[in-house]
């Protein structure tokens, strides 16, 4: 057998082929068909992960988005409610600066220039600077800076000759308000406008009062601070027909009314024309403007001027319990009232800080009074042709001086008129609590 029959022999033909053709081919198909099912079902998978995956990030996409947005309108919100917030605080302090100077435009200033002069007429019909005539004392005035003094002066309504500086007819009450802001408290001296004292810049004794009615509240400020050895910041002085409406504007006023007050006090009713006449007596008797005004006049009843100052602090006292027992709203109309009645020097800031802040902080609000002058340190009556009281001032001074501030120191001494009971014959020796009401 040559070569190339053994390689024939082992080189199947398609007749020998150990291998079926017809086999090959089926299973080849069957090998395709399985291979294309498994990648259309690859495919498919693939197709629905692909499906699914994009449907969510589409739908986490819009989910974001709509957080984005709504968080965009909850900033858009909160914004707005910040920026309304904002405008609402700007209205409200911007009304209240506005409000705060209306009220404070009420006031009838009696301001000076810095460099201006004050000057008073003398007794011998000399004008005169006024500091030119203060006393220069070797002792200072105590200093306490949380205690301010005020002088507060009543005008007779009645009297049709004043004018815009405070002269014309005199004054028919003259107070020292102190005020103490760090612990809240307000005391009260009252001076009898009948007390004889040395004016300064004049060579003899007068009544009191005569001082506003000849030179204007500046000189009736300096007497006080001479007589009594204190700093006085400033004065304020009100008209009593404005007191009237004061009274009015918080509601009227409660007070101890006696029949024979009662009667005394309609005769100065019926002198300004009114009928508005008081026919009720008691403990606690209401009155209004009209009455109240009156009821502080009454003059020839009881002790004189210690009841008529007792009086009078009773209306203010009372004045200021009903001050404090109005509402919010109420209080500021009474303000508007109280300021729109005053006349003064005291600075536009001190003013507000007592009006508007002061005042209003007060819970529990109430006005000691040291009763003046104190018994056996003066002598009233008829002296020439006219009544008067004589007072020594040095017997009083320490007692002014303990009440508002707490302590004592000396001072100069204190001119004191004629009849006056000298000092060693005065009674110094009363406890202060037993003189404060």
């Amino acid at each position: 057998m040559d070569n190339n029959n053994k390689i024939r022999k082992y080189v199947p033909t398609a007749e020998t082929s150990v291998f079926d053709n017809s086999e090959f081919t089926d299973l080849s198909a069957e090998l395709a068909k399985q291979t294309k099912e498994q990648k259309l079902s690859t495919e498919s998978e693939e197709a629905f992960q692909y499906g699914f995956t994009k449907e969510a990030a589409k739908s986490q996409k819009t989910a974001k988005s709509s957080k984005k947005r709504f968080n965009h309108k909850k900033y858009r919100v909160i914004f707005g409610v910040i920026a309304a917030l904002v405008g609402v605080l700007v209205g409200v302090v911007c009304f209240g600066v506005w409000y705060k100077n209306y009220l404070l435009s009420k006031i009838t200033y009696q301001t000076t220039e810095p460099d201006a002069v004050i000057t008073i007429v003398n007794e011998r019909g000399e004008t005169v600077p006024l500091h030119a005539v203060t006393q220069t004392t070797r002792y200072e005035y105590i200093q306490a800076e949380p205690v301010k003094n005020y002088l507060l002066i009543g005008i007779d309504s009645r009297s049709r000759y004043y004018n815009d500086s405070g002269t014309g007819e005199r004054s028919d009450v003259i107070c020292v308000l102190s005020i103490d802001k760090t612990n809240g408290t307000m005391k009260l001296v009252s001076i009898p406008r009948d007390a004889y004292a040395l004016f300064p810049g004049y060579e003899h004794f007068y009544k009191i009062n005569a001082s506003m009615s000849w030179n204007g509240p500046d000189l009736l400020l300096e007497t006080v601070e001479s007589i009594l050895r204190i700093e006085i910041e400033g004065y304020a002085y009100v008209n009593f027909a404005r007191m009237a409406d004061i009274v009015d504007a918080v509601g009227g006023v409660y007070c101890s009314v006696t029949p024979g007050e009662a009667s005394d006090a309609n005769i100065s009713i019926e002198e300004v024309g009114s009928s508005d006449y008081i026919y009720d007596y008691g403990d606690s008797v209401w009155l209004d403007g009209t009455q109240a005004v009156a009821y502080a006049r009454v003059r020839h009843v009881g002790n004189g001027v210690y009841e008529r100052q007792e009086r009078q602090t009773e209306v203010l006292r009372s004045i200021l319990d009903q001050f404090m027992n109005l509402s919010a709203s109420e209080k500021l109309q009474a303000i508007e009232v109280v300021l729109e009645s005053i006349v003064t020097d005291i600075d536009q800031e001190e003013i507000e800080k007592m009006a508007l802040e002061f005042l209003p902080s007060l819970t529990d609000p109430e006005i000691q009074y040291l009763q003046l002058p104190i018994d056996g340190c003066y002598n009233e009556g008829m002296y020439g042709d006219e009544w008067s009281m004589r007072i020594n001032w040095n017997a009083i001074v320490p007692y002014v001086q303990e009440f508002f501030y707490g302590t004592t120191t000396d001072f100069d001494e204190v001119p004191v008129p004629r009849y006056a009971p000298d000092l060693d014959d005065c009674y110094t020796d009363i406890p202060l609590e037993d003189l404060v009401h």
